[in-house]
């Protein structure tokens, strides 16, 4: 029998992952094969709403089991994959993204902070997304660090993937004694 909430969290985290890769491979780090062609921007923002909807339907079945904090986590940040992929898809102005990302720094920190005390793996992840909002804050201005941000996108990616790990081996309980060598003792 597996254990549904961390289905459901393991659901959310990868939705998050699928954005995150997303916004590498449109970076254009990754080469695509030979004749593959490059990321369009309807593939980009077919993916960015796959990753907002994973993390709806995630935010859905914690709402309905009352984890208001999970709820509002995988919801906060479902809305956003959506809207970036709805930005991506219609050309929108990217300054827009600075004030936006002002909003979801101060959620994403009180985030870190709760989930603290929840698991060190946990709290990384939504400390990178903090970090990640900043350094998009001056996208208002057109001045963003894309370096910076790939960094950024490459370490929380890494730490989602470790998270989305723990969850699938808590889920089965012969498995869930692996489970702490991915999700690690809270920090507070």
């Amino acid at each position: 029998m597996f254990m549904a909430q961390e289905i459901y969290a393991a659901l959310g985290l990868l939705g998050l992952c699928v954005g995150l890769a997303t916004l590498i491979l449109s970076a254009k780090v990754i080469k695509p094969k030979e004749g593959a062609g490059e990321l369009s921007a309807s593939q980009s923002a077919w993916f960015l709403w796959v990753a907002g909807v994973a993390e709806l339907i995630a935010s859905l079945y914690f709402a309905l089991g009352n984890s208001t904090v999970n709820a509002a986590t995988f919801g906060g940040y479902g809305l956003f994959w959506m809207a970036l992929g709805t930005m991506v898809r219609w050309k929108g102005d990217s300054r827009v993204l600075g004030p936006i990302s002002i909003g979801y720094a101060v959620f994403s920190l009180g985030l870190a902070i709760v989930f603290a005390t929840v698991s060190l793996t946990l709290f990384l992840v939504v400390l990178m997304l903090f970090l990640i909002f900043l350094a998009l804050i001056p996208a208002a201005w057109g001045k963003e660090s894309q370096n910076l941000l790939l960094v950024l996108y490459v370490l929380c990616l890494i730490f989602a993937l470790i998270a989305v790990l723990g969850l699938i081996f808590a889920s089965v309980p012969e498995l869930s004694g692996i489970a702490p060598a991915f999700l690690w003792p809270p920090i507070l």
